[in-house]
């Protein structure tokens, strides 16, 4: 064995000892070795017990499992029953070990698939040496790998291989289906493995390539391709090293992948909730007692300050249908739209225009407006000119239905935004239709329901909360001023009722989409089926589930009639009350604890327009003296002369009334609200106040305030 030692420091570069048996004894040590591993090792001596922890735990580890490792600045290599100890880097694996630790900082600040890419056929190719190199992704699902970026590749080639189908018996495709990298170290070994794929792999000069897959667990993510100008025989140490940078990349990407998913899934989620309030602003503007024209007009003018560049409504009237109106942010664009059909009437018979649709009923998208649409529809080049000049991209038509009835149709165009329409939109456009077109049904009952609104309303709140021990309870209703409250029945509500079975009460605060006999008919529907809900013991959260269930059954899935809820289940106890809330697309509720005000903002969808609702509970704790805040967007969205109430004045106003009670609370904010619109409200407003009554000192007795 030893004369076998020596000649293996003889040959193998940097090594400096060679051991043999479980004891490590020494067969050979190159004087080199001695600062390395200690001035007590020697020839025939173990070096169990003489060399520091680290480095025996590191031979002992490379002996049992028969890989490489690395400890104590040396780099133990196993040789069967022996271990070749190396030094522990050479120049080149010091560069490594740099250029892995600053591509590791450069990949742990890289957000996108895209950037790890470039840092993948950039940096990492350099690291390695690497003449070339691409990277790639695999969407979800997909049998087709993207390039994410690539560097050294002539732009035909890598026009050409933009997108790889995935298919066995090609290198990369091989790599990422069986999940281990494929190494070819010259032109030979591509002819003898690949020959259809030779000629491409040792084009453009190169002969080495090496194809890893980019994979985390079990997810497929993509591969990194690097190519070398000469032959490269991948020895284990160069595979080990390229595999880590392969892993390091996978890892990027991944948690870029998940960084996109939740980027995307947070902006559809602030999308779908903007969307809903447009709807909700939609309704209310729609149930106003205006004129049809008025109300159709002010809907185009809602529609281009949120969701197109244009909009314009048509209306059928006996054999015609006629526009109403056109809008857009800028008035000089409208009055050239209206110039340009003065001189050039829009042709009644043109396929897939708001004419159409409103006679036919059927909704069409364009994703893209092409330019053979507007020649086909031009009489002349002046006319084709002054078309191309509104720079419309995308647009959208639906009908006006109402029990299976086409009124009209609203357009709505994307234009200078450059943003396109897409066929989800279809939904939420065919909301606002919707609701559009049951406000101009509605606008025949005008007379009806003003008659009996107020009736309506007072059947939907309670006559007076119940004495709750330990807790007071304070809520207020106001309508609209009377020249608006006399039109339609507010969908406000409020209530507070007991659950004697379970020792608790169940706290009610709702605002409906709209008003009128429909809006009472839902708000009335939301309150008993509350009622009974929390008669049969349910948590919050499956109240209101209930609650959108039912919505949902009563109202035929009708997205027009929605309302926003927020429930809670308080259960009251010497150190005051707990409270668990659940909100359906409610406003934030507010709690106040001395002088400080807390937000409650808890996620949750619009009840009666999905059928399965994502709601989660909280509790709040509610100590004596504090109080909790529920109320309707009549509060936060009353407007002005100093324009919105806005939620920071509603939370100084709260802060205000410190050590107030329920009553006075209640009182402070409706009055607030009041006087901030010179005292005629323009929405309903409703509020409950719920407050731990401080505990009374033991001597205390009623009447010795």
């Amino acid at each position: 064995m030893h004369v076998a030692a020596r000649e293996l420091l003889d040959v193998v570069p940097g090594a400096v000892a060679v051991t043999s048996g479980a004891d490590h004894v020494v067969e050979a040590l190159d004087p080199r070795g001695a600062p390395l591993l200690g001035s007590a090792v020697a020839v025939g001596r173990p070096l169990r017990g003489t060399v520091v922890p680290e480095l025996l735990d590191a031979l002992d580890t490379a002996r049992r499992t028969g890989e490489p490792i690395g400890a104590a600045g040396v780099r133990c290599s196993p040789l069967g029953d022996a271990g070749l100890l190396l030094r522990a880097e050479d120049d080149r694996d010091r560069a490594r070990a740099a250029g892995f630790q600053q591509l590791t900082e450069q990949l742990s600040s890289a957000a996108t698939p895209e950037e790890i890419g470039r840092l993948t056929a950039t940096t990492a190719a350099a690291l390695i040496g690497a003449d070339a190199c691409a990277a790639y992704r695999r969407g979800e699902g997909s049998d087709v790998l993207e390039v994410l970026h690539h560097n050294g590749v002539p732009g035909r080639t890598a026009d050409r291989y933009a997108r790889v189908p995935l298919r066995r018996g090609r290198p990369m495709s091989d790599a990422v289906l069986t999940g281990e990298p494929v190494w070819l170290e010259d032109a030979a070994q591509w002819r003898a493995r690949y020959p259809e794929m030779a000629p491409v792999g040792v084009s453009e000069g190169h002969e080495a390539c090496a194809c890893l897959p980019l994979r985390v667990d079990d997810r497929d993510l993509g591969a990194v391709v690097f190519r070398f100008h000469r032959p490269r025989a991948f020895d284990p140490d160069d595979r080990e090293f390229l595999v880590a940078v392969a892993a390091l990349c996978a890892q990027a990407l991944d948690r870029a992948r998940l960084y996109t998913a939740e980027h995307q899934a947070r902006a559809a989620a602030e999308r779908e909730r903007d969307r809903m309030a447009f709807l909700a602003q939609a309704s209310r503007l729609m149930e106003a007692p205006l004129s049809v024209e008025e109300r159709l007009r002010q809907l185009a003018d809602l529609a281009v300050k949120g969701v197109a560049d244009w909009s314009a409504v048509h209306l059928v009237r006996g054999s015609r249908v006629e526009k109403v109106t056109v809008a857009h942010l800028d008035p000089a664009k409208v009055e050239f739209v209206e110039r340009l059909e003065q001189r050039y009437p829009p042709n009644p018979d043109a396929p897939g225009g708001a004419v159409e649709v409103a006679r036919t009923g059927v909704p069409v998208v364009m994703h893209e407006v092409p330019d053979e649409l507007l020649v086909e529809n031009a009489v002349d080049e002046t006319h084709l000119e002054l078309i191309r000049a509104i720079g419309m991209r995308s647009a959208i038509v639906v009908p006006l239905l109402v029990r299976g009835r086409s009124l009209g149709a609203l357009t709505l165009v994307q234009a200078e935004s450059g943003e396109h329409f897409v066929d989800e939109d279809l939904t939420f456009v065919g909301q606002l239709a919707a609701t559009a077109a049951l406000a101009l049904d509605n606008a025949a009952l005008y007379e009806q329901q003003r008659l009996i609104a107020r009736t309506l309303q007072n059947a939907l709140l309670p006559h007076a909360l119940p004495m709750v021990p330990g807790v007071a309870c304070a809520g207020r209703y106001r309508p609209p001023s009377p020249d608006l409250a006399d039109v339609y029945v507010g969908g406000d509500l409020y209530d507070v009722h007991e659950d004697a079975e379970r020792g608790r009460w169940a706290l009610t605060v709702a605002d409906v989409c709209g008003k009128g006999p429909e809006a009472a008919a839902l708000t009335a529907l939301i309150r008993h089926t509350v009622h009974a809900e929390v008669g049969h013991g349910l948590a919050p959260a499956e109240v209101v589930r209930r609650v959108n269930a039912a919505v949902l059954r009563h109202h035929g899935g009708a997205r027009s009639r929605f309302a926003t809820l927020a429930h809670a289940a308080m259960t009251v106890h010497p150190e005051g009350a707990t409270i668990r809330l659940v909100n359906g697309g409610h406003p934030p509720g507010l709690v106040l604890r001395g002088d400080r005000v807390e937000w409650v903002d808890v996620p949750g969808r619009l009840v009666g327009v999905f059928p399965d609702v994502d709601l989660a509970e909280t509790e709040v704790r509610l100590a004596p003296g504090d109080a909790l805040l529920l109320y309707t967007d009549g509060v936060v969205e009353a407007r002005g002369p100093e324009g919105w109430f806005g939620d920071d004045r509603l939370a100084d106003l709260l802060a205000s009334l410190a050590g107030a009670s329920a009553d006075r609370i209640a009182d402070g904010v409706l009055a607030a609200v009041s006087e901030f619109q010179g005292g005629r409200l323009r929405d309903d407003v409703a509020l409950l106040v719920v407050r731990s009554e401080p505990t009374r000192p033991a001597a205390y007795r009623p009447g010795t305030e």
